[in-house]
């Protein structure tokens, strides 16, 4: 290789427009070349430019230093007795760490390049070179590193907030399982009322927090009032909102005591508030049943109409008995008006949210009312418990296991001795 003074005369002030010399000084290079004369002058011009650099005759020294102290650059020759720069690159690659290298060679062939680069070298020079060449690529390199500690330093930050922000999302989760776990307990469990009627549930949410909540209790020793409120939307928001309406129609309210079915709807419509201002709204079915004579009083919100399941069959709520209203927060200077029917001997109450017959198959479209009623029927003679079941479980096959939207079953059973009526009041 061959030099001039004038090539390796320093000129740091010219390089220090790529890279300043403050950054330059921070960078360490080792020179692990055996030919003493080619590694005097490579080692003076790197410090001509400012570097902190280190030379080594054979790799093997090379390669202890490497094992111990970090270095950021590895500028070796290619042809070295035992272990050549080849095998250098090879086993620097292998590091966890490994420096930025460039190997010099003094054959420019092809196969050559090929060779050195799927070796692990990061640049390629054959000898003899020009020193302003050298320099050139060795900041190009430098540029390269300075690029990847941004990049690692940046990395570094984003796992930081990575992990802050794993740690606020393990927090909600436990936050949305325990209000969760809050939002079953206000669902009734399936239980017995008064005068011998039962009430069975089935409740699958589409999230960990559902828009739908329902109930049923007794008011006295002859009523027993219930209801199932849909709020629109499903998820976080459509749940805290469904617990602030389920809050005015808690059992614990004296409103119930009065029996006034259209006074705590319209009570209810008249708290409904939509904070967020999106057009939210609530269906809700809300009635009071009278235990011994079978007669229900009921009120529609824009809700999917009940279901009576009889021995014989299924069937919806004549329309001409429960006609739909408005659903709760559309207008709240609705006036809601209750209607009535009875239910006759070992006729059930079915009540749904839209969640369990709107979902739809990929091939097959919507689920639908008509294939819900049939099923109904279908299984009419299943156990209470058996019937919810089987009902959920051919909606979630229908809707291929992925939740749609929340499901809510609610049954209510009459006795076997309620009076006879061929009528309905």
């Amino acid at each position: 290789m061959t030099m001039s003074k004038t090539q390796t005369k320093a000129r740091p002030q010219n390089q220090t427009k790529t890279i300043p010399l403050k950054l330059i000084q921070q960078y360490k290079i080792i020179v692990v070349e055996d030919c003493n004369s080619e590694r005097c002058l490579l080692l003076s011009l790197l410090e001509s430019m400012g570097f902190t650099a280190q030379g080594f005759s054979n790799a093997k020294e090379a390669i202890a230093l490497l094992q111990h102290e970090h270095v950021d650059m590895v500028i070796t020759d290619w042809m070295m007795p035992n272990f050549s720069g080849i095998e250098l690159c090879k086993l620097i690659k292998s590091m966890s760490c490994s420096p930025y290298t460039i190997l010099l060679t003094g054959n420019n062939q092809n196969a050559h390049l090929i060779e050195g680069i799927e070796s692990g070298a990061d640049d390629f020079i054959a000898k003899p070179f020009h020193s302003g060449v050298l320099k050139v690529r060795i900041l190009a390199g430098l540029r390269i590193i300075e690029m990847q500690r941004k990049l690692e330093s940046r990395n570094q930050a984003l796992n930081k907030l990575l992990i802050k922000e794993q740690g606020y999302l393990n927090n909600l989760r436990h936050d949305l399982s325990l209000a969760a776990q809050l939002q079953r307990a206000l669902l009734p469990k399936n239980s017995d009322l008064t005068q011998g009627w039962r009430v069975t549930t089935e409740f699958k949410p589409a999230q960990d927090l559902a828009g739908d909540l329902f109930q049923c209790f007794n008011i006295d020793q002859q009523h027993i009032g219930f209801y199932l409120l849909d709020v629109s939307g499903h998820g976080t928001a459509a749940s805290m909102l469904s617990f602030t309406l389920a809050h005015h129609l808690s059992s614990s309210q004296q409103v119930w005591q009065s029996l006034d079915l259209a006074m705590i709807t319209n009570n209810l419509n008249r708290e409904f508030d939509d904070p967020e201002r999106c057009g939210r709204f609530a269906t809700l079915l809300i009635g009071i049943a009278n235990t011994k004579s079978g007669e229900v009083e009921i009120i529609n919100a824009g809700h999917p109409s009940p279901i009576i399941v009889g021995p014989h069959g299924a069937k919806f709520v004549d329309a001409s008995y429960v006609k739909s209203q408005l659903p709760i927060g559309i207008n709240k200077q609705h006036s809601y008006h209750s209607q009535r029917f009875t239910l006759e001997k070992e006729e059930q109450l079915l009540l749904y949210s839209d969640g369990i017959y709107e979902c739809r198959h990929s091939k097959f479209g919507s689920y639908g009312l008509p294939k819900l009623l049939k099923n109904i029927s279908d299984a009419r003679a299943l156990p209470a418990e058996k019937l919810l079941h089987y009902l959920c479980y051919s909606t979630e096959l229908w809707q291929e296991k992925q939740a749609q939207d929340d499901i809510s079953l609610m049954l209510i059973s009459t006795t076997t001795n309620l009076p006879h009526c061929d009528s309905k009041i």
